[in-house]
């Protein structure tokens, strides 16, 4: 029974809290083809709360970490010089879109950085992490406004399909959620990364706040075991040989299209697999009213 006294709790128990933005959540579909198009929708609607909410934190995560990129390059090259500042950008690009923290495995040995000609791998390991931040810090928050991206957007839902496949294939990432998520940023595969953790951490129902860290200890703990096999590397070969430097780049490149390979494969087949088991299962019976 209703008591005139309990419209007090009622209304408080709807008023919006100024902490996070007020976003009505929509109901997540269990099939995950409903499920792509369902994180767009909750994406973008989160996003324009926030930033209707909290716009100075909608500007920061958005504008924040490009902002303070082209400024790192812009010190870098007061102090530094232009060819120090053109090799950061080259090598951040290389490391962004080709060889992801596998770039670590290519710096100098920190001991000798005075008479270093590259990079040292504790200074490319610094420049992994920093990048894994900056693109967490954007996706986890604007994930829906890349999303409306024509090319963006088409890659964030093949992350999304990427995602997927790695909850139906390892359950046990989503009984673990946050250790799951950290484990899926340190994997070294086409799909993982800051960039797939970001929607990853989504999937498996993590705060944003939660995701982002998730994705800054995987960042730390896989960059930080490429540092440690980097070590051996330049510890154990002479790096000045140009034999030895151009076999490691073609062994980096044989490694990386070798895991992509590798995971297409088995994703193609398990997928198979599922659709086959899909048409072989038995249809529900009619209801009454489908059957008049």
């Amino acid at each position: 029974m209703f008591r005139p006294q309990d419209r007090y709790y009622v209304a408080m128990s709807v008023q919006p809290t100024n902490s996070q933005p007020a976003v009505t959540p929509e109901p997540r579909p269990a099939a995950d083809a409903d499920q792509a198009s369902w994180l767009a929708r909750s994406e973008s609607a989160y996003i324009q709360d926030l930033r209707r909410k909290s716009p100075l934190i909608w500007f920061l995560t958005l504008f924040g970490p490009p902002v303070l990129s082209i400024t790192l390059v812009t010190l870098a090259w007061v102090f530094k010089g232009w060819v120090f500042a053109k090799t950061l950008t080259i090598t951040a690009l290389l490391a962004f879109f080709v060889f992801g923290r596998f770039v670590i495995l290519g710096g100098e040995d920190p001991e000798f950085r005075e008479t270093a000609k590259f990079f040292t791998t504790v200074e490319l390991m610094m420049m992994v992490v920093y990048m894994d931040l900056a693109v967490a810090c954007v996706l986890v928050y604007h994930a829906g406004f890349l999303f409306k991206i024509p090319f963006v957007g088409v890659r964030l839902l093949r992350l999304v399909e990427d995602g997927q496949f790695m909850l139906r294939t390892q359950p046990w990432m989503r009984r673990l959620t946050l250790a799951g998520l950290v484990v899926f940023v340190m994997a070294p595969l086409p799909a993982t990364g800051s960039v797939g953790g970001a929607i990853f951490g989504r999937l498996l129902g993590l705060t944003r706040r939660a995701t982002f860290l998730g994705i800054a200890l995987g960042s730390v703990l896989g960059s930080s075991a490429v540092y440690l096999g980097a070590n051996l590397v330049v510890k154990h070969i002479d790096r000045t040989n140009p034999f030895f430097a151009l076999s490691g780049i073609a062994a980096v490149i044989a490694i990386i299209a070798l895991l992509n390979w590798r995971y297409q494969r088995i994703k193609k087949r398990v997928m198979a697999r599922e659709a086959a088991e899909a048409g072989n299962s038995p249809k529900p019976p009619a209801s009454r009213s489908e059957a008049a």
